[in-house]
Order: structure tokens, then sequence, then C-alpha cells
């Protein structure tokens, strides 16, 4: 279920009781549509390394499967077509979670671990990030969701063979000295680290808004091997490249916003 269950799969996936603020739920959100503050646009503040971080996020989730899938949504259940859009949602469990550094925990105000259909919750993301986390870390959440036909309790899972995955939130986290000299209304493009490299390297670059960009990397030749668009975040943003996908040399490697463009040189190393 899709941008529902994002809420829970995000921030259930483990309980301590070290965060300094737990959340309590907003009931002024009960009489909301289903969603949640910040939602994935706004996405979560950036997080310093090295500086104690903490997050509540705000949760309305959804009454009926309707809500997140649509009307009408129909699954065949014991060899007939039924429309299951109208269908109160009974509960929503994280089945996995990928993407979020070990060293954050989360703490979720509903004590059971699960949410419930059409109720007001808050989780709370919360730890210290070292250097080990810097940069962007983009979440895939894998949920299940339950409903009831009759009074048989129905897995979505096992109804539509897969589980429903969300993606969307980007936990960032930057250096003390990036975030002290970072201009944020500058387009930006750190040099790629380490660099020489013979696995794997990363690119930093700041972005002044949420906005997509054009990545072009070239050999030394001036032909172009890679390209991709990269949407990216108000903020700092990663690009990751692997060795293995290319030859031993010098490579250039341009990002641009449509207006600027900045090229900067790496090298990879044999193998």
């Amino acid at each position: 279920m899709k941008h529902l269950l994002l809420i829970y799969c995000l921030f259930a996936w483990c309980f301590s009781f070290s965060q300094m603020n737990p959340c309590t739920p907003d009931v002024s959100l009960q009489d909301s549509t289903f969603g949640l503050w910040p939602d994935t646009i706004e996405n979560l503040p950036t997080a310093v390394m090295n500086v104690y971080y903490e997050e509540h996020i705000q949760i309305k989730t959804p009454n009926t499967v309707g809500d997140v899938l649509g009307y009408p949504y129909t699954i065949t259940f014991a060899g007939l077509p039924i429309n299951i859009a109208p269908f109160v949602i009974d509960s929503i469990k994280l089945v996995d979670i990928q993407g979020l550094p070990s060293i954050m925990s989360t703490y979720l105000s509903d004590s059971d671990s699960v949410l419930s259909g059409n109720t007001t919750e808050c989780v709370t993301l919360f730890g210290t990030p070292t250097s080990n986390e810097l940069g962007q870390h983009d979440l895939s959440l894998v949920i299940n969701g339950w409903i009831s036909i009759g009074s048989i309790p129905v897995s979505l899972y096992e109804q539509l063979g897969e589980y429903e995955t969300i993606d969307g939130y980007k936990f960032i986290v930057q250096s003390s000295a990036s975030v002290d000299k970072q201009d944020k209304n500058q387009f930006t493009v750190n040099q790629n680290t380490p660099n020489p490299f013979h696995d794997k390297t990363s690119i930093d670059f700041h972005s002044p808004q949420s906005k997509n960009y054009d990545f072009v990397m070239l050999d030394i030749m001036g032909r172009v091997v890679y390209t991709e668009t990269i949407p990216a975040f108000q903020g700092l943003n990663k690009i990751s490249i692997k060795a293995n996908d290319y030859n031993s040399g010098i490579y250039f490697y341009s990002l641009s916003d449509g207006q600027d463009i900045i090229t900067k040189k790496l090298m990879i190393l044999a193998r």
C-alpha cells in the first residue's frame, strides 16, 4: 500500500528508549485524510555528522484500501473477483527496510508496533550519525497489510503475490564543515572521494532546490560512456560510481541543472 505504509515502515524498524523527546500523536490530524508530516517531498531534515539527530513524523493512516490503492481495486478471493477498495484496513506491518543506517534508531508511539487504519500515530527517528553515514541514504520500505473479508483475515501479500514497496524518503548526513560553508542557494559539485579509486567512489553535490540533474561521464577521448537523470532533493545529494562498470583510466564527469554545468575529473585504477 503505497503512501500510507511508508509511514509505519520508515520508523517501526526497531525500538529504543534513549531518544530525548519521544513524540506524541497530534490529535488534530485525526480528521485529515491519510498522510505524513513531513511528507516525502518536503523530506526529512538534514542530519549533521557527530551531532545528535531527532525528528518526529506525524502519521494519519488511511481508513480503507481504496484510500491508498484507488477505486475500484479488485482481487480474486475464493475464485471470485472482489472489489476490496471499500474494505477497512485492519493493520499494517513492516516486513523490511533498506537504506536506513544501523546507527539510527526509531521509536513508535504505538507500543504494539502495529498501526491500525484510520488512526493518528507518530514516530521518532533518532541517533548520532558518524562519518560512516555521510551522504544520502535512499530508504526503500517493504510492507504488508491486512483486511478482513467476512470473518477471514486476508494478507494483501498473499493475494497480490508481492509486498508493497515504498520509496521517496532520503536520509542525508552532512559534515559540519559542509553545513557551515555551503551556500544554500548555490549549485555545487564536490570532487569524488576517494580519487583515484579501484572499487567505488561517491560524488556529493548540493542542490538549492528539488529538481532533476543531467549526469554524464566521458572518457579521455570525450566519448560519452554513461548518462543518467538524477532526481535531487534540496540540500546534499550523492552519486555512486562502481569501478567494475568501466575500464581503468581517466574520466570526466559533468552535472547540469539545465543552466549551469560543472565538470570534474576522476581516475579509475587497474583492478
